[in-house]
């Protein structure tokens, strides 16, 4: 059962994947406030980060309105979330924080996966692209996630929003920041 789950995820993975690429999601902007949407993936997470004993911490406020679809920018945290959460070692921390100014908000979700390799930085937006320690064998049997579409679904829906995401190795592991246009 759990394998089929795992397959029906990625099958619809990679249907959203398509419409994105063929232009064909369309999504109606609004104001969108984002502490709204982290509070939302947040939640949503905290189940996994607490079954493998991750703390999950997130700032309270602050994060900014920005113009978005509600339901596809909690796609993008929660992509980065479960990421983080599964990249992080048991009794690691995953940290979500964000602001604004004039120009939009952005939110960056931190976690203590040991980095990446400088010179993957520029491709774990890509699609299938899962780095060169996803492809070597996993002595944990236990499945540890996609096939490299959830990084290319952020990146296709932040686009969609007219933002930017962006990754960079930051203490521990890696910074993943998301801007946004501001909110009318």
């Amino acid at each position: 059962r759990a394998e089929t789950d795992r397959i029906s995820g990625l099958v619809d993975d990679l249907f959203e994947l398509s419409r994105i690429n063929a232009g064909a999601l369309q999504v109606t902007l609004h104001t969108v406030p984002l502490s709204d949407v982290v509070s939302d993936a947040v939640a949503a997470a905290a189940p996994v980060a607490e079954a493998k004993r991750v703390r999950l911490y997130a700032q309270p406020s602050g994060y900014g309105l920005v113009r978005g679809s509600e339901p596809e920018l909690g796609r993008v945290l929660a992509n980065l979330l479960l990421n983080a959460i599964r990249h992080t070692p048991s009794d690691g921390v995953v940290r979500v924080d964000g602001g604004s100014d004039a120009t939009g908000g952005w939110v960056t979700v931190t976690d203590e996966c040991g980095g990446i390799p400088e010179s993957d930085l520029p491709r774990v937006f890509d699609v299938a692209f899962r780095g060169a320690a996803a492809r070597s064998p996993d002595p944990d049997p236990a499945p540890r996630g996609g096939g490299g579409l959830g990084l290319a679904i952020v990146r296709g829906l932040v686009d969609l929003h007219g933002g930017d995401v962006s990754v960079a190795n930051a203490a521990a592991g890696c910074r993943f920041t998301v801007r946004l246009p501001a909110g009318l």
